[in-house]
């Protein structure tokens, strides 16, 4: 696939500049604006893309601009809290479509921003890590303006390899995303806590990986996060405190939906456990650092 279109993308971080790389590769004419000149911005330029003083430039000159910030507090802030925002420069016909994982509310926010500057928002938050927007294996779950998901197909094609449109507002895709979020995260916290009783035992990780890879169990995360616990190798793909990002954001939905959510909460405190002992920039496998003794 190639592509001669002009896409905006906001938010050069781990995900971001794969994202927007993966862009550019197809043929994309990508406009590009990152919070701070970093590494990243650099690389993306000397790739073709064109660097914008700020958010709103960036929406002003492509008819399509993507998003993909930490929080629901950056992505506000890129979207319509700040001077030069995404919405300042929406017009007529263009479109924003944020990435990131937020909670419903900020979700229904953006969109109504957007919608008040002549613009249309899809919700489409990504599953997968850095190493899967590298390799264009990202998952968009996307939640809001039909148009939208349609004029963002071929783009979402060039970072992704599926996506679903969920329903007919953001919030829908943001919460189908924590759906996930609540699988990844208890799966990956009751593995390192497999992991940290079979050491206790004595019982060889690298044995205790190839049986859990061989049974009803196996799966591809599994396989690859026991090796990770296995080897102490916590080089990120995606992070501790983005993993517990995530956990405190089902909290609050599960309060909200009055959804009793013990699995998650007691996951949560280990991710906590991991952050507090220096991992929160690791890879989430980390959380197998919470069990070992202080």
């Amino acid at each position: 696939m190639a592509s001669s279109g002009r896409v905006g993308f906001c938010g050069l971080g781990v995900m971001g500049r794969q994202m927007a790389s993966a862009l550019i590769e197809q043929g994309f004419k990508v406009h590009v604006w990152n919070r701070s000149s970093n590494e990243s911005l650099r690389a993306l330029q000397a790739l073709g893309a064109v660097v914008c003083s700020s958010p709103e430039a960036v929406a002003r000159e492509c008819p399509l601009t993507f998003g993909m910030v930490a929080d629901p507090a950056a992505s506000r802030a890129i979207a319509f809290q700040g001077t030069n925002s995404i919405d300042k420069g929406m017009r007529k016909g263009a479109a924003y479509v944020d990435c990131s994982t937020v909670d419903a509310q900020a979700s229904m926010e953006t969109m109504a921003a957007i919608k008040a500057a002549g613009g249309s928002f899809l919700a489409a938050p990504v599953s997968g890590g850095w190493r899967d927007a590298k390799a264009g294996k990202l998952l968009f779950i996307c939640g809001g303006d039909e148009q939208v998901y349609e004029q963002a197909t071929e783009s979402m094609e060039a970072m992704g390899e599926k996506r679903w449109l969920v329903g007919s507002t953001p919030d829908k895709a943001a919460h189908a995303k924590l759906v996930l979020q609540v699988m990844m995260g208890n799966m990956i916290g009751a593995l390192g806590e497999a992991m940290a009783v079979a050491d206790a035992a004595g019982i060889d990780a690298d044995t205790v990986g190839d049986m859990l890879d061989a049974s009803a169990m196996g799966n591809p995360l599994i396989r690859a996060k026991a090796k990770l616990m296995s080897a102490r190798d916590y080089s990120p793909n995606f992070q501790v405190y983005l993993q517990q990002k995530d956990l405190h954001l089902v909290a609050a939905l599960s309060d909200e939906l009055q959804v009793p959510t013990p699995i998650t909460s007691a996951a949560n405190n280990m991710y906590v456990q991991s952050m507090q002992r220096g991992f929160g920039n690791q890879d989430f496998a980390a959380v197998r650092e919470a069990y070992r003794a202080p």
